[in-house]
């Protein structure tokens, strides 16, 4: 009896994630409608639907990141800061697993801007059963690892700027995910710093300039500020004070009461050096100060342990802002599967969505 309830509860995480993936076909049905019925309208029209419908979806995943697992989000530094639901801004921060992206969305929800987020992601999600294809049409920007084309980049963040429509851009400057464990990795970023003749960090990898220049260079006079924000993930330290590597989303779905913390640094655009090298340095150190404070974070101290230095506060994400998001999308599935008509057409959307996405994604990719 007991191996059942072990084994029960490590797949807590399934009916989440089957949940949010069987909203996919209804996603995409909701946004071919929006942007059929906005063709002969301005752009903007189709642009605030698109963000009011992803905002909608995001709020369904933050239903149970947050509810679900009731998860606590602890936030410091300038989280305070006055809330303006017309500002742009870029968003960076440290890379550790999948549920960066969910807390990106998280700061977002609180600052109303959730609708405007768009990621700069890597290119093999393209082919994410339709979510991929979506991701496309919501402006969201696909780059390879390793082989980061500035002029492919620029043509979009162009296009943004040119249509002066409201964005918050996430970026992982990092590029890829920091792994404790993966000796190789971290062994490189040692190296690196060495041949830059600067000191290792611990916590993060070096930060690479590409997709942030980019965007200062193309969004400087649309984005006022920048949010630098530092995550560290409870339960990711062992009793030697040897870190772990952060839970991902199955990880974080199967946890009764995952805790987040936030250091959030809040930057006027103008503060920001405009020359490359300089733009680079300033980079570097704010990654640096990302690793102080997880080295507070991860401390053996239990004074600064399990959290970063200064005040806390917690942040709150209601059922107010994510139930309605869940009954939309779950009422939704309902319908579709209550008759053999409707439950056909629910798999007919997900097949040859899923396969016209990936053609098209691929057509794309090419031109």
């Amino acid at each position: 009896m007991l191996s059942i309830i072990v084994h029960a509860q490590s797949l807590r995480w399934l009916f989440p994630a089957a949940a949010m993936l069987s909203a996919a076909p209804i996603h995409i049905t909701a946004w071919a409608a929006a942007r059929f019925l906005t063709l002969p309208l301005p752009r903007r029209v189709y642009r605030a639907v698109d963000d009011a419908l992803y905002s909608t979806y995001q709020r369904y995943v933050l239903f149970f990141m947050h509810c679900y697992t009731g998860a606590q989000i602890y936030t410091y530094g300038d989280a305070e800061e006055s809330q303006d639901s017309k500002e742009n801004a870029v968003f960076i921060c440290n890379h550790q697993s999948t549920m960066d992206w969910v807390v990106a969305n998280i700061v977002a929800l609180q600052h109303q801007n959730l609708g405007h987020v768009r990621y700069v992601i890597k290119d093999g999600l393209k082919y994410f059963p339709l979510y991929g294809f979506y991701f496309k049409q919501h402006d969201c920007i696909f780059v390879r690892r390793g082989q980061f084309s500035k002029t492919s980049m620029e043509k979009q963040v162009k296009r943004m700027a040119e249509r002066n429509e409201p964005v918050w851009m996430v970026i992982f400057p990092e590029g890829t995910r920091f792994n404790p464990s993966n000796s190789q990795m971290i062994q490189r970023s040692r190296m690196l710093a060495e041949k830059k003749g600067v000191s290792p960090t611990e916590h993060v990898l070096p930060p690479k300039l590409g997709a942030l220049q980019v965007c200062l260079e193309h969004l400087r006079d649309h984005v006022t500020v920048i949010y630098d924000v530092t995550i560290a993930f409870s339960d990711t330290v062992n009793d030697s004070g040897v870190r772990l590597e952060a839970p991902g989303m199955p990880e974080f779905l199967m946890q009764s009461s995952p805790e987040i913390h936030l250091n959030i640094e809040k930057i006027n655009i103008a503060e920001v050096p405009v020359d490359g090298e300089k733009m680079q340095n300033w980079l570097d150190q704010q990654f640096r100060k990302k690793d102080r404070l997880l080295s507070h974070f991860y401390s053996t101290d239990k004074d600064k342990a399990g959290r970063f230095p200064g005040e806390r506060s917690r942040l709150p994400i209601t059922l107010s802002q994510t139930l309605p998001a869940a009954l939309f999308y779950n009422g939704f599935l309902v319908l579709m599967m209550t008759t053999p008509a409707t439950r056909s057409l629910y798999w007919k959307i997900s097949l040859f969505g899923t396969v016209l996405g990936c053609v098209w994604m691929s057509f794309r990719s090419q031109a």
